[in-house]
């Protein structure tokens, strides 16, 4: 007769369990870890609480040593900012190395610097952020070169800058229409203005040296959570 043994089969069990559980561990242990992708590197977020005040000076270099316009043209610049703007806490606002995109437009019997848009130096990427808003203008300047026919061009363009305009006065009237300039700014339709200037035997030139003439002035707050991006 087959009698049932309820200790024997506890224990019966329990050694299943024992064996079973012996047998799927190493199985689990053994099993090879799966890779884990690193996380991508997230860059600096840019600073968003920036407020500068209307009025504050903002010192500039060119990578030009000079620039040299007509008193009725307009030409596009680019400013580099020359040093950090700092709040009163000694925050960085403005980091040197920005960049300031404007013209000098004519102004007053002279031209001025009128900015659009400022693009902050991200130093830590080594780059510019997207371009802001900005008002700011520079002094007006005033200062004049005569350009007479036959005149050395070399004392007038090196180092320099030369607006379209001048570029085309310059060429009509010294009769040398084969001036190196190191760079034209809104040099179109040169050929048509040096028609203009032909006959002269004289023309007087804006002459702006941008280290000491196009600092510029903040002519409203600059408030980066206001500002909308430029174009």
């Amino acid at each position: 007769m087959f009698h049932f043994n309820p200790l024997k089969s506890g224990t019966a069990t329990l050694l299943t369990l024992i064996i079973t559980g012996s047998a799927i561990v190493p199985i689990i242990s053994t099993a090879p870890a799966l890779a884990q992708a690193p996380f991508p590197r997230r860059e600096p977020r840019e600073q968003i609480n920036i407020f500068v005040p209307s009025g504050t000076s903002i010192p500039v270099r060119y990578d030009k040593d000079k620039i040299v316009l007509m008193a009725d043209e307009t030409v596009p610049v680019t400013l580099t900012v020359a040093s950090d703007i700092r709040s009163s806490d000694g925050s960085v606002l403005i980091p040197e190395g920005s960049k300031i995109i404007g013209e000098l437009k004519p102004a007053s019997r002279g031209t001025q610097f009128v900015a659009k848009e400022l693009t902050l130096y991200r130093r830590q990427l080594e780059k510019q952020s997207r371009p802001f808003s900005i008002s700011a203008t520079s002094n007006v300047v005033r200062r004049t070169q005569e350009i007479r026919k036959g005149a050395n061009t070399s004392s007038i363009l090196t180092g320099a800058a030369v607006g379209g305009g001048a570029a085309a006065a310059i060429s009509a009237i010294t009769g040398d229409h084969s001036i190196d300039v190191p760079e034209v700014l809104g040099g179109a339709g040169l050929g048509a203005l040096g028609g203009y200037f032909l006959g002269r035997k004289k023309v007087d030139a804006i002459v702006v040296y941008p280290k000491q003439d196009l600092d510029v002035k903040l002519t409203s707050d600059f408030d980066l959570r206001l500002s909308r991006p430029g174009t």
